[in-house]
Order: C-alpha cells, then structure tokens, then sequence
C-alpha cells in the first residue's frame, strides 16, 4: 500500500475499523474512508475495498439483509426498506436478492406495527366522520412506514372488521 508510513493509518484498517462498529454497504464505506483519509487516497481506498470483498468481510448482500431484518423489526416495509437500500448505495440485483430471499409476509408486518401502534380497534361508539378520520390515521401511519397501498387498505379493513 503506497504512501503508508510508520504514522499514517492504511485505508485498510480504516476500512476494517467501520466493519468492526456494524456492517456497510460498499458505497458507505468508500464515502466515509474519502472524507477521513481524503481523496488523494482514493486509489488505496479502491484497492482495500476490492480487497476486503474478496475476503468476504465486506458484501452488500450481508449489508442489506441486516438492515432489512432490523428495520422490518421495528414495523418498516417494503417501499421504506428499498429507499434505505438506494440511499445506502445497494444496487438493484442485490435488493431483489435480498427481498427474495426473505420471505416476508408484508400482511403480517403490516398488521403487527398496526397493533403495536394502535392497541385498541377503532370503536364502534364513533360517528362516520369521527370513525373515517381514524380509518385514515391508521393508513397513513402504515404508508408512512413503507408499506404499499393495497397492503394498507387491507389491513386496516381488516383491523376495522375486528
């Protein structure tokens, strides 16, 4: 690694150091080892992201399943989950991947965060006007985490049957 002297941190351990805290998605990690060590670096930092995904400590995939599965966690969808991935620099191919091989029951993920945030159904004592603004806070809290609108529909309508 050229330009690396006794004192000088390597992009390598730089990069190695952000993998320790969590995992990155290659663009996070070359956006974050540019602003620390600079851009006249650029080439070593090319180098020691090729090199820590070929070892296998680095890989979007890996990346995108931890966010997916910690943000599905916390009541996100589908539409808010790819968002996170564009913004995060995961490319298509790998999101589709990963949404492939998670298997998630959106219906269900919908109807929990609904519950979690709503403990009590919409009451029957309500006026139509009273009973129709609570039907659309519901729908908006759920688009508002990702879901999509079929998805919303149901869920209310089916939280509002019960």
């Amino acid at each position: 690694m050229s330009g690396s002297s006794g004192s000088a941190i390597s992009a390598r351990n730089v990069l190695l150091d952000y993998l320790a805290q969590r995992e990155h998605s290659l663009a996070e990690l070359r956006t974050k080892a540019l602003k620390r060590l600079g851009s006249d670096r650029e080439v070593e930092i090319e180098e020691a992201l090729e090199a820590l995904t070929e070892e296998g400590l680095q890989s979007d995939e890996r990346f995108a399943e931890s966010l997916c599965r910690h943000r599905m966690l916390k009541g996100y969808g589908p539409v808010f989950l790819r968002q996170a991935l564009r913004e995060k620099g995961v490319d298509k191919d790998t999101q589709l991947l990963v949404f492939d091989a998670l298997e998630v029951d959106w219906f269900d993920c919908a109807q929990s965060a609904l519950r979690k945030k709503f403990s009590n159904p919409i009451s029957n004592s309500l006026d139509r006007r009273e009973r129709l603004k609570e039907l659309q806070r519901r729908m908006r809290f759920l688009s508002y985490r990702g879901f999509p609108a079929d998805i919303v529909s149901a869920v209310v309508a089916a939280d509002d049957d019960a």
